[in-house]
C-alpha cells in the first residue's frame, strides 16, 4: 500500500513552539499584547524621564535668567534711572545715594560733636536731647535723620541746585582750579597752613620778636550744613542756649608747624576714608564736592559785587501772623489807636521779638529775607507798612530809624549770602520750566551710615 493510501482522514496538528525557559504559566510565552504592554510602559518611562530633564533644564535657565535681570537691574538699570533733570542734565538714583550718605555723615558728625561738647560741660542725654530738639537746625537735621523721606526731598532740592550753580558758573565764565579746591578742603576742617618763612628770616625773628603760639586746628570742623546758606532774618531767630562751663579745660599744647601739617594730613586722610567706606563716594566724587563749594564761593562773589563795607541799618518793629485777613486786623487795631507792643506781644508768632513788643533793634538791611528788606529800606520812618508777606507769614512792620554805617567782616559776609539767596532764588525760577524731579527717589533713599539719631 502506498504511503499516501495509508494517511488518516483527519486534520493534522499544528506543531507547537518550543517553550521559553524561564517563563511563566507552565513555560508559556506572553502574547504579542502583553510583550507590546511591556514596551509602552518603557516607553512612557522614558518619555517622563525625558520631560523631567527637560523640566530641571528649564527650571535652571529661567533661575538664571531672574538672576541675571535682578543683577543687570541693580548694576545698571536701578543705578541710572533718573532722579531728577535740569536744563537736560541728569542727576542718577547712584549719585542721589552718594549725596544722602554724605549728608548723613556730615550731620552726624556734627551732632556728635555738640553731644561731646554738651557732655563734658555736664549735661546729662536726656538733656542734651532736649536742647537741640528746641534749636535751629538741629531739630530740623534730627527730624531729617530720623525720617528718610524729608531728607530725601532736601537732598533732590540740594542736588538740583547744585546743578543750577554749575551751570551759572559755566555760563559766567567761572571756573576753579586744584587750589581753590584744596582751600575749601582746607576750611572744611578749620586748618589754616602755617606760613612758610626762609631760615635767615626766622633767625631773625627769633632774635627780635617773641613768637606768638599758633592755634590748634579742630580735629573736625564741618562746613556750613546747608550747601546753600540762606541769611536767618533776625524776625526768625531761634534763642540759642549757651551752656555754662562746669570746668575750665586745660590748655591745648602749641604744635610746631609740622606737627600741624601731620595733624591735618593724618585727619584728612582719616576722614576722606571713612567717606569712601560709608558712602561709598569716589575720591573723585570727594574733589566733586569741594569743587562744588569752591564754584559756589566764586559764583556769590561775582554776584555780589555790589556789596560795599558800608550798608543800610534799619530799627524797625514788626509784627508776625499766619494770614493775611489777621495782619490787616492788626492794622486796623493799630490804626484804631492800640499799641504796637502789646499787639506783638498777643499775637505775635515770631515769639522772639514778640516778647520784647515786636522789638528788632538796629540791624543791617541785608540780615532780612528780600520782602523783608525792601520793606524795610522803603518804607517812611514812623509809617506802619504792611501786610508784607515772606516764606514766615504776613508782617506789618513800623521802621523807627534808618542810615548808613560801616559793616564788619562778618555782616559784608552775611550780605554777600542774602544777595546771592536772592539771586539764586529768581534763577531757579528762570529755569523752573527745565527742570523736573521724578517721584523715584523716594524708593532709594538710603539709611545708612548710622547715626547717633537714626
Amino acid at each position: 500500500m502506498s504511503k499516501r493510501s495509508q494517511t488518516t482522514a483527519l486534520p493534522k496538528e499544528t506543531p507547537k513552539p518550543a517553550p521559553v525557559e524561564g517563563s511563566e504559566s507552565g513555560g508559556k510565552q506572553p502574547s504579542p499584547k502583553l510583550r507590546q504592554e511591556y514596551r509602552s510602559r518603557a516607553e512612557r518611562e522614558h518619555e517622563i524621564q525625558r520631560w523631567v530633564i527637560i523640566g530641571t533644564i528649564a527650571a535652571v535657565v529661567v533661575v538664571v535668567l531672574l538672576l541675571g535681570v535682578t543683577i543687570v537691574s541693580d548694576q545698571i538699570i536701578t543705578p541710572n534711572q533718573v532722579v531728577a533733570s535740569v536744563d537736560g542734565q541728569n542727576i542718577t538714583v547712584t549719585q542721589f545715594q552718594k549725596r544722602v550718605r554724605l549728608e548723613r555723615y556730615l550731620r552726624n558728625q556734627q551732632l556728635t560733636q555738640l553731644v561731646q561738647t554738651y557732655t563734658s560741660f555736664g549735661y546729662t542725654e536726656q538733656q542734651i536731647v532736649q536742647q537741640l530738639q528746641q534749636q535751629e537746625p538741629y531739630a530740623t537735621w534730627i527730624k531729617e535723620l530720623q525720617v528718610s523721606d524729608q531728607m530725601g526731598l532736601k537732598m533732590v532740592d540740594t542736588m538740583t541746585e547744585e546743578q543750577l550753580i554749575r551751570n551759572a558758573a559755566k555760563e559766567k565764565g567761572i571756573t576753579v582750579s586744584q587750589a581753590d579746591i584744596d582751600a575749601q578742603i582746607n576750611k572744611f576742617f578749620g586748618y589754616t597752613p602755617p606760613k612758610v618763612v626762609s631760615a635767615d628770616a626766622t633767625a631773625e625773628a627769633t632774635a627780635t620778636v617773641t613768637p606768638t603760639p599758633t592755634i590748634t586746628p579742630t580735629p573736625f570742623v564741618s562746613p556750613t550744613p546747608s550747601p546753600a546758606p540762606s541769611p536767618t532774618p533776625t524776625s526768625e531767630v531761634t534763642p540759642t542756649v549757651t551752656p555754662t562751663p562746669l570746668a575750665t579745660l586745660p590748655p591745648t599744647a602749641t604744635l610746631t608747624n609740622d606737627e600741624q601739617v601731620k595733624q591735618f594730613e593724618d585727619n584728612r586722610n582719616s576722614i576722606f576714608r571713612d567717606l569712601r567706606t560709608q558712602t561709598k563716594m569716589s575720591d573723585a566724587d570727594i574733589n566733586s564736592y569741594f569743587e562744588l563749594q569752591a564754584l559756589r564761593e566764586k559764583l556769590q562773589d561775582a554776584i555780589s559785587t555790589d556789596i560795599t563795607t558800608k550798608g543800610t541799618f534799619v530799627d524797625a518793629r514788626h509784627i508776625l501772623v499766619a494770614t493775611e485777613e489777621e495782619a490787616n486786623d492788626v492794622i486796623n487795631a493799630l490804626n484804631s489807636g492800640e499799641s504796637f507792643a502789646e499787639l506783638a506781644k498777643s499775637v505775635s508768632t515770631d515769639t522772639s521779638s514778640g516778647a520784647n513788643g515786636g522789638e528788632l533793634g538796629w540791624q543791617p538791611a541785608t540780615t532780612y529775607v528780600k520782602e523783608f528788606q525792601d520793606a524795610v529800606k522803603a518804607a517812611k520812618i514812623g509809617d506802619i507798612v504792611g501786610p508784607i508777606k515772606t516764606q514766615f507769614g504776613y508782617h506789618i512792620i513800623q521802621v523807627r530809624g534808618r542810615e548808613d554805617r560801616d559793616l564788619t567782616q562778618a555782616q559784608i559776609d552775611s550780605a554777600k549770602s542774602g544777595a546771592f539767596s536772592n539771586w539764586l532764588k529768581d534763577y531757579k525760577e528762570s529755569k523752573k520750566d527745565k527742570t523736573t524731579t521724578n517721584s523715584i527717589w523716594a524708593n532709594f533713599v538710603p539709611s545708612d551710615p548710622t547715626t547717633i539719631f537714626g
